[in-house]
Formats: structure tokens, sequence, C-alpha cells
């Protein structure tokens, strides 16, 4: 899917704003405060119901205002079309819509417009801990097997159980542990699940990062965080873990305590790499990501890029906007630069061009 058309209504540095973009790339300018990475925080928020900056509905809701408003239009290659809205209040409450009818999970949303993001701060998913990286993986898993979302959930949901239960059970046995069974079994096939995919994603990963720079190495291994896709390891990991368990109230072995590892000059990119290594190789497995499933599954995610080209020279920029174009995705992305000084010439004929000044929409060059 694509996003054909946004109108964002209300929204933080937005008073009403109408975007009809191209299925390319699509190139979103102007100064600081103008109102661009709201208007992706907007794309954003009609396809997770969420924004990717906070969790305050106040700094969603413009100034004065009590409720955003949000409405797209996406369509397939086979042009199939669906109408996406999304109203979020400053009591709490929120309207999700699909083809004018009200749905309940923000996951009826991201099924119909699949995003991917690449915000300023994506060396985050190399530096910082593995709760980014475990989210990565999932979200891929989401758009590419059907039972994932349930069999998470289950899991997590009998990992704060079996929490529960430990708390009042102190002098128990791991006989009588009642969660045990499906801990194991859904954890078990996260596992299967994320190393398999991973497994899938390591070429499109080479590929992106040759792109970007041939000069790193890098390879991905999932850590899976205790046992694996076996039922009978599992089983020894938690009886081998459970009196620590019960002495902390927490389950010390299973997915949950996972990891995406970056492998990297013989160590991991967390502990050695610098932070414009870091940036390429977080840059690469996003759009590694981003291959895998369009190539592989044809679930073309819509690649959010805010401040495109920061921290990189003219060279590393236009060679990420060639592997970005290699995709095959559609892209909108948010500069402060000026199209000209940011592309070269013959790059700059094949996207569209949106001017944004105080929240409006100025200038329109539709090149595609």
């Amino acid at each position: 899917m694509r996003l054909v058309s946004l109108s964002a209504f209300a929204f933080r540095n937005i008073d009403e704003i109408t975007l009809d973009l191209g299925a390319g790339f699509n190139l979103i300018h102007g100064d600081n405060g103008a109102g661009k990475t709201a208007l992706l925080e907007a794309i954003y928020l009609i396809a997770r119901s969420r924004s990717f900056r906070t969790t305050k509905l106040k700094n969603i809701v413009k100034a004065d205002l009590k409720e955003a408003v949000v409405r797209a239009e996406v369509g397939s290659d086979a042009g199939q079309m669906r109408s996406l809205a999304v109203a979020k209040s400053l009591n709490g409450t929120s309207i999700l819509k699909v083809d004018g009818e009200n749905v309940k999970k923000s996951s009826d949303l991201a099924r119909y417009l699949p995003v991917q993001v690449l915000l300023p701060g994506v060396i985050d998913l190399v530096l910082d801990g593995p709760n980014a990286r475990r989210e990565f993986l999932d979200w891929g898993l989401f758009h590419v097997e059907h039972a994932f979302l349930d069999v998470s959930k289950r899991y997590k949901r009998a990992l704060t159980q079996r929490a529960a239960w430990m708390k009042v059970n102190q002098h128990s046995n791991f006989a009588e542990d009642p969660w045990a069974d499906q801990l194991i079994s859904g954890g078990v096939q996260i596992s299967t699940w994320r190393n398999a995919f991973l497994a899938e994603m390591n070429p499109y990963f080479e590929e992106m990062l040759a792109r970007l720079d041939p000069d790193i190495s890098c390879t991905l291994a999932y850590i899976d965080g205790g046992y694996g896709p076996n039922e009978e390891e599992g089983r020894e990991k938690l009886a081998s873990g459970f009196a620590r368990d019960l002495r902390f109230g927490v389950s010390h072995y299973g997915p949950h305590r996972a990891d995406l590892e970056f492998r990297f000059n013989g160590s991991t990119a967390r502990d050695i790499a610098s932070r414009g290594q870091a940036k390429i190789i977080a840059s690469a497995v996003t759009l590694a990501h981003a291959a895998l499933l369009t190539r592989a599954y044809d679930k073309k995610p819509v690649i959010l890029i805010d401040d495109f080209g920061a921290e990189l020279d003219e060279e590393r920029r236009q060679s990420f906007l060639l592997a970005l174009m290699s995709l095959d995705c559609q892209v909108i992305a948010t500069s402060t630069d000026a199209p000209g000084d940011l592309l070269e010439h013959e790059l700059l004929e094949k996207i569209r061009v949106f001017h944004v000044k105080q929240g409006m929409l100025h200038k329109i060059n539709a090149n595609t």
C-alpha cells in the first residue's frame, strides 16, 4: 500500500493541510518549526495510532484546541483503495476508522499502511538497549506472520500472570508453575519466527550496507534470550532459573530478553562503532527491513525520513537516495535545505517536492 493523500486538522504546528503524494520520493522542505515533522507525525499517527515522539496528547493536539484529526487515502498497486481516519482528544479518547467503520485496535490501521521511520536518532537502534531492536524485528513479523500478534500478546500476558503468581507463591517449585507450558510454547514460536526473519534479512542488510558504505563490514545475529526454537531446551532453562525467577518475581529467560546483535570488527557495533558508523549501520538495517518486506512479501512500507541527509556528506547522501529509490517504496522525507542544495539535478527531476511554511503548504513541484 502507499499513501495517496493526507489531511491533518488541528495537529501540532498545523491548522489544516492536505497533501497529494507521489508514489515515489516526496520531499517536504521548509524552515525549522514550519510543520514538516508534524506532517510525518500525522502520517505515523494514521498508521500506528500513536506518535513517534511523545505519549502526551497535549503535544499532539494544536494549542487551545481539544482534538486532532488525521484522514488518509491509501492504495495498493492493484488499485484497491482504503480510507483511514484517526481522531485524538485531550480527554484521552481515540476514534479509529477504516472505510468509515469504527475499529478498536491500532493493528487494524497498521495492516493497511505499514510505515518505517528513519529519524535523526536512528543510531539508537544500534547504540541503545535491546527494547527498540526487539520492536524493530517484531514490526516486520506483524506484517508477514498472521499469527504473530496473537502469539506475542498471549506470551506477554503469561509473563505478567506468572509474575503475579510468583509473588504470592514464594514456596512453590517448578512443577507447580501453571504458566511454564504457555511461556515455553509461545516463546519458542516467537524465537523461531525471529530467527527466520533475521536470516532472510541478512542478505538485504549486506546489500544496503554496501550501497551506503562499502568499507563497513557488519552482520546480524539473533541472541535468543536464553532459549531458542527448542521446547526441551526452553523447559530446561526455565526450570534451572526458577529459583531466581521466584526470588525476583520476573522471568529471566525467553524472547522478552532477546536482542538483535550487530557484529562488527570482531565485536558488537554497540561497543566499538563510532556514531557515524552506527548511523550508517542503523540506516542500512532499516532499509534492509523495508527491502525484505517489499521483495519477499510484497508488503511495501511507506518510509518516513525526518531531516533527510543530516550529518551525511554529499557522496553518502546521494548513495542514500539511490538506495532508497532502489526499494521502489514510497518515501516521504523532510529537510530544511532547499531541494537544489540537497540533491543533484538529475535526481531532483525524479521526486515530488512540497514547500511548507508556518504549517501551510505553499507550493508543489509535482515531477512524479
